[in-house]
């Protein structure tokens, strides 16, 4: 397996991914109508908009299995300093429960400029929320809606000092 920040020539793969794994996901948890938005090319112009520096991949040979995006200053409404946010993370349905994940994470934690790391994870997504539990992160207590209220998502922080440096504005 290869963990690397994304290059011109797997941006391709790596939208397919992130395609099928939305679908995989958030299938029953999402409304289809929104679901069946999140095409190849779709995610592949989402691909395209981000800074190449903050994607990672992982892939077996040319093929991309999972990937994660980090933003090195966490986005609102997180206000808590000195914190990165791993913004994404996916990895296909039948490659998970082999370290990809952690690989990931990993990569994202020696490439961030602090330590302290929060991510958004969908309430109804348990799996992923005892995979982040097993990486060390915890949840906050935070919540937010997003995609048009059909999503409520939980922070989850990697420390307990990261609850205490701020507080989300209400």
């Amino acid at each position: 397996m290869t963990i690397e920040p994304i290059m011109p020539a797997y941006m391709g793969k790596k939208a397919q991914v992130h395609s099928q794994t939305w679908h995989e996901t958030y299938a029953g948890v999402l409304p289809q109508p929104m679901l069946d938005l999140v095409t190849p090319e779709f995610a592949l112009n989402v691909t395209k908009a981000h800074d190449p520096s903050t994607v990672f991949i992982a892939r077996f040979g040319d093929d991309v299995v999972g990937y994660a995006e980090f933003c090195d200053t966490a986005r609102p409404p997180v206000t808590y300093p000195y914190t990165a946010e791993l913004a994404a993370i996916y990895v296909l349905r039948r490659c998970q429960r082999r370290g990809i994940g952690s690989a990931l994470i990993e990569a994202v934690r020696n490439a961030v400029s602090t330590p302290r790391l929060v991510l958004w994870v969908a309430e109804g997504n348990v799996d992923a929320q005892q995979f982040y539990a097993a990486m060390g992160f915890h949840a906050t207590g935070v919540q937010q809606v997003e995609d048009d209220g059909a999503m409520r998502e939980l922070e989850f922080a990697n420390s307990d000092e990261t609850a205490e440096l701020g507080r989300h504005e209400a």
